[in-house]
């Protein structure tokens, strides 16, 4: 028996009674590598992942078992070169939350965990390249996202094929956007990025990658290889236009700077790409994906949340939602285990769930990703 299939055969001994949660939870990564050296025809990359968790309005349990990740190399013609999955994070932090503006919270509750992992990949030169995969259900609820709760995430990072750039770091962002933006004001982000071989860089918004078979393995072992599908949008939303804005959202594809003017409170999910440029030719992307949380605020203070009724609690068999300031979107719920129950696309200013089937007990009811509220189901 070859290695790999022994240590695919080891991981899935291990993983037997390992049943990873599918819940809500992922608002963000960052994928990246540098070359570390080389010796005996061998090139050594140190590949680092960090992934952002909500840690209010995500599943706990969901949370605990992103550790370890599972990682796949595949060559750039699909085929499987290497799997690992005792890659344990090297760090867990929470993130403060900062803001673009006079903005603190908004009223809006929010935490962040930032999970970096961190793992060394032998590999020889290829004429086709390596793309380094990792995938994990399921995407936080996010007021642009259709059905976040039956998305993950599909992260990915590509070492150029020997021909184009025999030895490369990928490019690495300078800084992480800011989780408050507010309402009604002009903000500019620096999401640029810097690279240790003197690359040309430029920038676009782009379609975040989604992981789709996540019904039949929330933390799939190993990853499927790419192509990967994008990430769907709740319409009118596209990943061009991802977030409600009064002066368009845009990003400097020479600087890196975001701008844009929100319209609307909410939380948004943002895709955007770093191209790595060698002599004129494109060699390597590099994709960062985060959440604006838009805010109503005034300046030096806090300003109103979004008020939100629902009634009756504890309900029976219909649950009536009402929203003022903004207009619902997206409800999902979930048990007390993080288990996703129920969802649902509105746009309106009231909604009502049938709950006559869900067995009692407790329940936490989502209102655009940003508003969370506990029912009791008698």
């Amino acid at each position: 028996m070859d290695k790999l299939r022994l240590h695919l055969l080891l991981i899935v001994s291990a993983l037997f009674f390992f049943h990873p949660a599918m819940a809500s939870h992922l608002a963000g990564q960052d994928f990246t590598y540098i070359a570390v050296d080389s010796a005996g025809g061998m090139y050594h990359y140190r590949v680092t992942l960090v992934i952002y968790q909500d840690c209010i309005e995500g599943s706990p349990i969901a949370n605990e078992q992103d550790n370890p990740a599972f990682f796949s190399v595949f060559t750039g013609q699909g085929d499987i070169v290497q799997i690992d999955s005792f890659v344990y994070y090297s760090a867990s932090t929470p993130v403060p939350i900062t803001s673009s503006g006079p903005c603190n919270t908004g009223g809006v509750a929010l935490c962040r965990n930032k999970l970096t992992f961190s793992k060394d990949f032998y590999l020889r030169p290829s004429t086709s390249g390596y793309n380094i995969v990792y995938q994990r259900c399921c995407l936080n609820v996010a007021t642009n996202l259709f059905n976040p709760d039956d998305q993950g995430m599909a992260a990915m990072c590509s070492i150029p094929p020997s021909g184009l750039a025999a030895y490369n770091n990928s490019a690495v962002f300078s800084s992480y956007p800011p989780f408050i933006i507010s309402y009604g004001t002009p903000f500019s982000v620096d999401c640029s990025a810097t690279d240790a071989d003197g690359d040309s860089l430029s920038y676009e918004l782009c379609t975040p990658y989604a992981y789709t078979n996540q019904a039949y393995n929330a933390k799939p072992l190993p990853p499927y290889p790419p192509p990967f599908i994008p990430v769907a949008y709740f319409s009118p939303f596209t990943f061009a236009d991802p977030l409600d804005c009064s002066v368009p959202l845009a990003i400097d594809p020479h600087t890196g700077m975001l701008t844009g003017t929100p319209a609307y409170t909410g939380t948004y999910f943002i895709g955007i790409c770093c191209h790595e440029w060698r002599h004129g030719v494109l060699i390597n992307t590099v994709q960062r994906t985060f959440e604006f949380t838009v805010v109503s605020c005034t300046p030096g203070a806090d300003g109103p949340s979004v008020d939100i009724t629902m009634y009756p609690n504890p309900v029976i068999q219909e649950l009536f939602i009402e929203v003022s300031n903004e207009q619902i979107i997206y409800i999902s719920i979930t048990d007390v285990l993080g288990r996703a129950v129920y969802s649902q696309t509105e746009y309106y200013d009231k909604a009502q769930v049938d709950m006559t089937e869900f067995p009692a007990g407790m329940y936490f009811v989502k209102v655009n990703g940003s508003n969370v509220r506990k029912v009791i189901k008698g």
